[in-house]
């Protein structure tokens, strides 16, 4: 095979976090990640009533979101060759891998910030500090843009318990991707996708890469009626008599 011949394979700088992923899984992420975002919407806009979730539950909507993407994001990427998951212990919450990364969803509130790259986390659980800090990226960040040393050396709460010893990182180290994301129950916002980082109460983001969500048409036409045209006054078939009911009428008219 010539070098004209060769397949185009697609390239990414090695700075650029789109090189973490293969082709065809960063395009499943670009994909799939709005779509698990907009079912979740849906599903959590009718919670109580008709939640109609996997596992029973019926939360109220900002539950129902946070709890709702990721279990759309595992049923969306399992097919993915690199995917795996694990779940921490004592809790409910399953982590998500595709290859070194874990993908870790979160909703930031009913509007996107003006400052999209640097997002407060309103909740923020020791234990989920730790395995924000741990998978914190610190591959893809622009020079001088965060301070490093606030995330790695600086003061860490008490530890409840190590929520990643489970879990075989992989080598390299396992880097936090995050969608992020606004919605009110009317809808969903900005999404945006990007390696992240924990610093303080705030996550963040190198490069933040925006994804649409695109309604896939349906297959089948929905059958259409056809509507009859409205009859103009005095058209239409007229009834008819009997042939015997004109004749009587016209004998007793001639007696």
């Amino acid at each position: 095979m010539t070098a004209k011949e060769d397949p185009v394979v697609q390239q990414h700088d090695s700075d650029d976090w789109r090189g973490e992923f293969q082709p065809a899984e960063l395009a499943a992420l670009r994909e799939r990640i709005p779509t698990a975002i907009q079912r979740s919407q849906e599903r959590s806009a009718r919670a109580q009533a008709a939640y109609d979730d996997p596992d029973g539950d019926q939360d109220v909507y900002g539950a129902g979101m946070a709890r709702g993407v990721q279990k759309e994001l595992r049923t969306l990427l399992s097919d993915l060759p690199s995917y795996r998951e694990a779940k921490i212990p004592t809790t409910r919450r399953m982590l998500t891998f595709v290859g070194n990364t874990l993908i870790f969803a979160q909703r930031v509130g009913k509007q996107m910030p003006r400052n999209f790259r640097r997002v407060r986390l309103s909740y923020l659980p020791d234990s989920r500090r730790e395995l924000l800090s741990k998978t914190s990226n610190v591959k893809y960040s622009d020079p001088g843009l965060f301070d490093i040393s606030d995330v790695l050396e600086g003061d860490q709460p008490a530890s409840l318990e190590d929520a990643l010893s489970h879990v075989e990182l992989a080598v390299p180290r396992t880097t936090l991707f995050v969608p992020y994301y606004s919605s009110t129950p009317q809808g969903v916002g900005t999404i945006y996708f990007a390696p992240a980082r924990l610093n303080g109460r705030y996550l963040e983001f190198a490069d933040p890469e925006r994804l649409t969500y695109e309604r896939t048409p349906s297959s089948v036409d929905a059958p259409r009626t056809m509507l009859k045209p409205v009859a103009g006054f005095n058209s239409g078939d007229r009834p008819r008599t009997s042939v015997k009911l004109r004749q009587r009428r016209s004998e007793q008219e001639g007696s």
